[in-house]
C-alpha cells in the first residue's frame, strides 16, 4: 500500500489543466463511490518524513499512519489526530518556515486543481473531502499569521489527509476491506445463498486483483458492487 502514495496519473487529464505546470485532477469511478486522482503526489506524513530523512522503515509515525487507514469507524481519525502534532514537531526543524510555506503552496495547488476541474458535482465524497481540506488549509494559513508554525504544519498534514481519504488507492482499499468484513459476517450467519456468496466472492477477488495491478477504478467499482450486494452502505 505504501507504494500507492507515488501512483502516477495514467488518465487523459489535459482537459483539466489551466496552464502548463498546474497539477491535474480527475474524478475516478464517480458513478460508484468516487475518488480523486491528482497528478501531483500528496505530501502526506510518510512522504514528508521520508523527504526530510526522518522516516526509517520502522518509524512509529509512519507505521501508525498506515495502520490508521485500516481501522473502522472513527478510530483511524483518532489515531491520526495524535500523529499530526508529533510528526509536526519532528518535521518543522527540518523544513523551517520556508519549507512549511512550500508545503502549503503544494496543498494550495492541489486544492485549486480540484476546484478548477469542476469535480464537485461528481461525488459527495469528493465534495466533503475538499470542503474539509480547504477549511484545514485556511486554518493552517491562520496559524502561520498568528506565529505558530508547528500548529500550522500539523493542520497542513491533516488537510493533506482529507484528500488522501478519497484518493483511488485509499477508496479501493477501504471499500474492499468493508466488503470482506461484511462477507465474513454474512457467511457466519448464513444470510445469503451459495450462489449469491459466489457472486460476491468473484467481485471481491476481482477487486483484489485490480488493486494488485494498480487498476484502482476497476477495484473501486467491484468492491462497491460487492458492498451493495452485501447490504453495506459504502458512503
Amino acid at each position: 500500500m505504501a507504494g500507492a502514495l507515488c501512483f502516477l496519473c495514467t488518465f487523459p487529464l489535459s482537459a483539466c489543466q489551466d496552464r502548463a505546470g498546474d497539477p491535474l485532477a480527475l474524478a475516478v469511478a464517480p458513478e460508484t463511490h468516487g475518488a480523486l486522482l491528482l497528478s501531483q503526489a500528496l505530501p502526506s506524513v510518510p512522504i514528508l518524513l521520508s523527504e526530510a530523512g526522518l522516516a526509517p522503515e520502522d518509524s512509529a509515525e509512519v507505521e501508525a499512519w498506515w495502520e490508521s487507514w485500516k481501522m473502522v469507524g472513527g478510530e483511524g481519525e483518532r489515531v491520526r489526530s495524535r500523529i499530526y502534532p508529533s510528526a509536526a514537531q519532528r518535521l518543522f526543524p527540518a523544513l523551517g518556515e520556508a519549507g512549511l510555506r512550500v508545503l502549503l503552496g503544494r496543498n494550495q495547488e492541489n486544492l485549486r486543481a480540484v476546484e478548477h476541474a469542476g469535480l464537485l458535482g461528481e461525488s459527495e465524497a469528493i465534495r466533503s473531502a475538499l470542503a474539509e481540506a480547504r477549511a484545514l488549509h485556511d486554518r493552517a494559513d491562520g496559524a502561520i499569521r498568528e506565529g505558530d508554525p508547528v500548529a500550522a504544519l500539523a493542520l497542513a498534514l491533516q488537510s493533506v489527509d482529507a484528500l488522501w481519504a478519497v484518493s483511488p488507492p485509499q477508496v479501493a482499499s477501504s471499500l474492499l476491506e468493508e466488503a470482506n468484513r461484511s462477507l465474513r459476517r454474512n457467511t457466519e450467519v448464513g444470510a445469503y445463498s451459495e450462489e449469491q456468496l459466489n457472486r460476491i466472492r468473484r467481485l471481491t477477488r476481482g477487486a483484489e486483483e485490480a488493486m494488485q495491478a494498480g487498476d484502482y477504478p476497476r477495484a473501486i467499482r467491484r468492491a462497491y458492487y460487492a458492498c451493495q450486494l452485501l447490504g453495506v452502505d459504502p458512503l
